[in-house]
C-alpha cells in the first residue's frame, strides 16, 4: 500500500513537473507493490495499481521521443489490459469503462507515432475502446464522462483524418465533426467553459478542413 501510495506522490510531482525523473520513480514504485499485490491474492488492489502504473507509463511515453516513447506507452497498454482482467464490465463497470478511456488515450497516442497500416491499426483500436466506454457512460447515467469520451472519439477521428496512411479523410472528420458536437450538448459554456471553449475550437477546426480551408 505504501509503494502505491508512493507512487501516486511521484506522479503528482511528475504531471506537475516539479521533480525530474518523478515518473520513472513513480513506475518503480508501482511494480514494487505488485510485488505483493498479485492477481490471485490481492485482485483489486492488483487491479488498481495495473491502472496506476500504466497511467505513469503512458505519461512517461507521451513525454519520451522515438523508440524509447513508443515502447514505454506499449508497456502502458499491456498494464491496462492487465487492470482489465479484474476490472470487468460486469463487475466493475465504470472502472472497467475509466480503464477503456485511458487504454483508448494511450493506443491513440501511439498510433499517432507509428507509421502505415500499423498506426491506423492502433488509432482503430482507440475508437473502439472508446466505444467501449461508452456502453457505461451513457448521456443520461453519466452525462459529463459521455461528453469526455465524445470529445476523445472526435480526436481519434481527426488523427485517422490526418494519418499518412489513410485514404480517405473527409468521413473521419465527418464523424469527428458529429462527436464533438454530441460533446457540446453538455458542455455548456456557463456551466463548463474551459470544455466548451476546447470543444468548439475542435468543431471550427474540422468544419474549416471540411471546407477545404
Amino acid at each position: 500500500m505504501l509503494w502505491n501510495d508512493e507512487g501516486i506522490f511521484w506522479v503528482t510531482l511528475g504531471e506537475r513537473g516539479l521533480r525530474k525523473n518523478a515518473l520513472a520513480k513513480a513506475v518503480t514504485a508501482y511494480n514494487n507493490a505488485l510485488r505483493i499485490r498479485t492477481e490471485k491474492a490481492h485482485p483489486v488492489n492488483w487491479a488498481i495499481t495495473q491502472n496506476n502504473l500504466a497511467t505513469a507509463l503512458s505519461h512517461q511515453g507521451s513525454r519520451s521521443g522515438g523508440e524509447a516513447g513508443i515502447a514505454l506507452l506499449a508497456k502502458a497498454i499491456t498494464a491496462y489490459n492487465n487492470a482489465l482482467h479484474v476490472y470487468t464490465e460486469k463487475a466493475h463497470p465504470v472502472d472497467w469503462a475509466m480503464t477503456q478511456n485511458n487504454l483508448a488515450i494511450t493506443l491513440q497516442e501511439q498510433g499517432k507515432r507509428s507509421g502505415g497500416e500499423t498506426g491506423i491499426a492502433l488509432l482503430a483500436d482507440a475508437v473502439t475502446a472508446y466505444d467501449n466506454a461508452l456502453r457505461v457512460y451513457t448521456e443520461k447515467a453519466h452525462p459529463v464522462d459521455w461528453a469526455m469520451t465524445q470529445y476523445n472519439l472526435a480526436t481519434a477521428e481527426k488523427a485517422i483524418a490526418g494519418h499518412e496512411a489513410t485514404g480517405e479523410p473527409e468521413p473521419h472528420l465527418r464523424r469527428a465533426l458529429e462527436y464533438v458536437e454530441a460533446a457540446l450538448r453538455v458542455y455548456d459554456p456557463e456551466h463548463m467553459p474551459y470544455d466548451y471553449g476546447t470543444a468548439s475550437n475542435l468543431r471550427d477546426r474540422l468544419l474549416r478542413r471540411l471546407a477545404g480551408e
